[in-house]
């Protein structure tokens, strides 16, 4: 699934979140939008998820906009926001039934989704027994990945996915993501974890200032692997200089 975004433009009453974004990620991109907290980078997915109306631009997905073909695009879509709403009151296994059931996997396909993908991530089936609301931070988090991915969307969206997961299962999502990538889709991530992104990402972006500062390969992010990449994330964003000397007294 190829994106393109041109001019895109987001206010909130006085106050602008999003500038002329310009982005292109084409298919086989593992793309990963960085900035710093209040960047606006959860505003440009809530625009590309059709959740947030924008006020100038465009967005389209294999030459459409949300406007021209809004379903088709959505079901091409796996997405884990920030928040990764589940429900609850389920058990893991009722949510992702049911949320095979939205997008109308038969059942004998859905049951070895199902399974395989749980064994993935959790080493075994009985956690899907349980209730989603007794679920740790990361446990939701590996469910709500399974259950973006159930359909296999062209284009997967996750939003700060290593929040809460701790080191294995860290490596365990790296690995499926990058095995994920088949050359025909695009993984979109936003995260603050650069240890991980770096295992993960091909093309990166840059959002600071309601613009995107920069966009292109990882290679040329990092000058061919001789930078680290937040040491690069730092001199792109250019941060003011803190002095000390103000907090002095914290040492005294």
């Amino acid at each position: 699934m190829h994106i393109s975004i041109k001019g895109l433009t987001k206010s909130y009453k006085n106050h602008q979140v999003l500038n002329h974004i310009e982005l292109d990620i084409p298919t086989g991109t593992n793309f990963c939008l960085l900035g710093k907290n209040g960047a606006g980078k959860t505003t440009l997915i809530n625009c590309m998820l059709d959740l947030v109306q924008f006020d100038e631009g465009s967005i389209t997905f294999d030459n459409r906009s949300m406007k021209e073909a809004a379903t088709a695009i959505k079901i091409e879509m796996g997405v884990m926001s920030e928040d990764n709403p589940l429900i609850d009151q389920l058990t893991g296994y009722g949510y992702l039934r049911f949320v095979g059931s939205l997008y109308k996997i038969s059942k004998q396909e859905l049951e070895q989704r199902i399974e395989s993908l749980t064994k993935f991530f959790f080493g075994e089936m009985d956690v899907l027994k349980k209730q989603v609301s007794s679920y740790s931070t990361g446990m939701k988090k590996k469910i709500g990945v399974i259950g973006a991915v159930l359909h296999k969307p062209k284009l997967l969206l996750l939003d700060e996915p290593f929040s809460g997961l701790d080191p294995v299962a860290a490596k365990v999502l790296i690995e499926f993501l990058n095995n994920y990538q088949n050359g025909e889709r695009v993984v979109f991530l936003s995260s603050h974890d650069l240890s991980y992104v770096e295992k993960v990402a091909t093309r990166i972006g840059v959002l600071n200032n309601n613009e995107i500062v920069y966009e292109n390969s990882l290679a040329d992010f990092t000058t061919n692997g001789k930078e680290h990449l937040d040491d690069a994330l730092i001199r792109i964003l250019q941060p003011e200089n803190t002095d000390l000397s103000e907090i002095s007294w914290i040492n005294q």
